[in-house]
């Protein structure tokens, strides 16, 4: 059987026979590396894809619920994310995101949202995270060569108003694949999305890569619930402005739930500050993580940051983003 440091390193108790390439287990490979680096929420396990646990550590940047996400790639967390008819009918997007140089994870994602004329929200996503450095080894420390390891997911949704005012739904279908070592994996997954907004409240649920014929017991799919309670504008820091209380949670079969709690503030719609903390198991413990959110708007052009603050001492990880919207 393989045998996996805490490194970015792989390495194997039995010698491989000359002009053979050394073989990696990899769904145990994959846990291990990146459960390790204390990046992924939810106990990453060994029966989890690559895919399932790269896009945990994309979601932990986040400190707004994922089944209430509004950012430019908010098609990608809930598939019922629209383009309100007071919004712009077109918007771009994209994202980096980076980890600490412990776990060499990295990758953006880009998004296109564009609101038709009878009321429909079509969406494009497309995003690739990769852990970088991934090297094999054998009964010596001496590196054979690197490991190329990755995820991407392809997705294209529809969303609109349904049935009541203020209530929106949609659907996603999403192409996944993951790689690590020579063993290529990928998927389908269809999920679906409902968010219900009032003036001072806002509630969500999404499924997130559910895969069709085998529901949440496929790797990496889960449900996502949110609610928000929002103040009136009131005077804040010599302007207008309102602030919101959070509460998120993702189930996945087979995982302990894990929870999001947190605060933001809004001001004149030209910038937004949130922080949180997240409870979540990893490698069977409980741990929180501090999440903290900052955007900015400036015309059509819309900057955001976003940072998990990492746990077990390993360091935070960063979303940089930029939107622009178009009428």
């Amino acid at each position: 059987m393989p045998r996996h440091d805490l490194g970015k390193r792989i390495a194997l108790d039995t010698p491989v026979p000359a002009g053979q390439s050394s073989r990696v287990d990899i769904p145990r490979a994959a846990a291990a590396l990146v459960a390790a680096a204390a990046l992924l929420p939810a106990g990453a396990r060994a029966q989890s894809a690559v895919a399932a646990d790269l896009w945990r550590v994309a979601a932990g940047t986040h400190a707004t619920p994922a089944a209430l996400a509004r950012e430019g790639s908010a098609a990608l967390w809930t598939p019922a994310a629209t383009l309100g008819p007071a919004e712009p009918s077109l918007r771009l997007a994209v994202e980096t995101i980076h980890s600490p140089a412990e776990a060499g994870v990295s990758g953006s994602v880009a998004a296109a949202s564009a609101r038709t004329k009878s009321g429909w929200t079509l969406s494009a996503v497309y995003g690739r995270l990769s852990i970088s450095d991934l090297v094999r080894t054998e009964t010596s420390p001496e590196a054979l060569g690197n490991i190329p390891a990755f995820a991407q997911v392809l997705s294209v949704g529809a969303a609109r108003a349904v049935l009541v005012p203020g209530l929106a739904g949609g659907i996603a279908l999403r192409a996944l694949s993951a790689r690590l070592d020579d063993r290529l994996e990928g998927r389908w997954a269809l999920d679906a999305g409902l968010t219900y907004a009032r003036p001072h409240v806002r509630v969500g649920a999404a499924t997130q890569f559910l895969a069709p014929r085998t529901a949440t017991s496929a790797p990496g799919a889960s449900l996502l619930l949110g609610a928000e309670a929002r103040t009136g504008e009131t005077e804040l820091l010599g302007t207008l402005g309102t602030v919101a209380v959070r509460y998120g949670t993702s189930i996945a079969d087979g995982e302990a739930p894990s929870h999001l709690l947190s605060a933001g503030v809004a001001l004149a719609g030209a910038f937004e500050v949130d922080v949180g903390a997240a409870r979540e198991a990893v490698a069977g413990d409980a741990v929180w993580r501090s999440r903290f959110g900052a955007a900015v708007a400036a015309g059509r052009y819309r900057v955001c940051l976003g940072r998990d603050g990492g746990v077990h001492g390993f360091g935070a990880t960063y979303r940089f983003g930029l939107a622009a919207s178009f009428r």
